[in-house]
């Protein structure tokens, strides 16, 4: 291989370190880059681009073992060109190196882009789905306690004007105590709604595993008539071949063939 390429691959080596070193930083860093990464994969062009990279690795990798595996020259008989055919084997085996690394760095940068991605969202997704649980779970002590505290708070304040507003008193305790009923109606109302939703839900997947079947069972019944109908113009051919050639069946037995078609159809 020319040596040419072996400075290049040193630097493109260092830089796809680089990058490796980037995507294990923990925090916004890594993580952008890993994001930036995963951006350059989705456009076409630079996909194309790192598509191209990888497989100018590969060939390079591939044409280094492929003259490693020929060894060094055995024709050199002077010293000096011992020495050159020495040189030229070492360039060869850094160069094979050099391609080999190149493209496991590169699988490695793509691989850990997308397991850094991936790990964000699922992190993200768990973040969201927790507050949502949380929000649930607050309006649900929300509604579940504000008859009980609606009821108490009615009832001290009733007691502690019994003395000057008895009349209107009264009339808080009653309201105070039909809210709370009206409440309790509610949540029981929602409550067989729920219910009666969940039983729907049940009938309506029954009922599509009973189409379901029914649907099995009608293409069954298709390839069997089907079946009997190949039969039937089998049968029908067979006969019409037989009184072509002149050596027909006999009456009985035309007449049993004529009744098998019969019963198959």
């Amino acid at each position: 291989m020319d040596t040419i390429f072996a400075l290049p691959l040193f630097i493109l080596a260092c830089a796809f370190s680089l990058l490796t070193a980037l995507h294990l930083i923990p925090g916004g860093l890594g993580l952008g880059v890993s994001q930036a990464l995963k951006g350059l994969r989705k456009n076409a062009a630079t996909s194309a681009v790192l598509h191209t990279i990888a497989v100018a690795l590969g060939l390079l990798g591939a044409t280094s073992l492929w003259e490693l595996s020929k060894g060094a020259d055995p024709h050199a008989r002077s010293s000096r060109g011992e020495v050159l055919a020495t040189v030229d084997y070492l360039r060869i085996q850094v160069s094979c190196a050099l391609s080999l690394s190149n493209l496991l760095l590169l699988l490695l940068n793509l691989a850990l882009s997308t397991e850094r991605c991936g790990r964000d969202f699922a992190q993200k997704n768990l973040e969201a789905m927790q507050r949502q649980v949380k929000g649930l779970q607050a309006e649900y002590n929300r509604v579940t306690s504000t008859p009980a505290k609606g009821a108490a708070v009615a009832a001290g304040d009733a007691g502690a004007s019994a003395g000057a507003e008895g009349p209107a008193a009264s009339l808080a305790a009653e309201e105070a105590a039909a809210l709370k009923k009206t409440v309790d109606k509610l949540i029981a109302e929602k409550q067989r709604l729920q219910a009666a939703e969940e039983e729907a839900e049940k009938a309506a997947k029954a009922a599509q595993a009973r189409v379901t079947a029914m649907v099995s069972q009608i293409k069954g019944f298709d390839k069997e008539f089907d079946r009997l109908l190949d039969e039937n113009k089998a049968l029908k051919a067979k006969l019409a071949m037989q009184q072509g050639a002149g050596a027909g069946p006999g009456p009985a037995a035309a007449s049993g063939l004529a009744a098998a078609g019969k019963k198959d159809e």
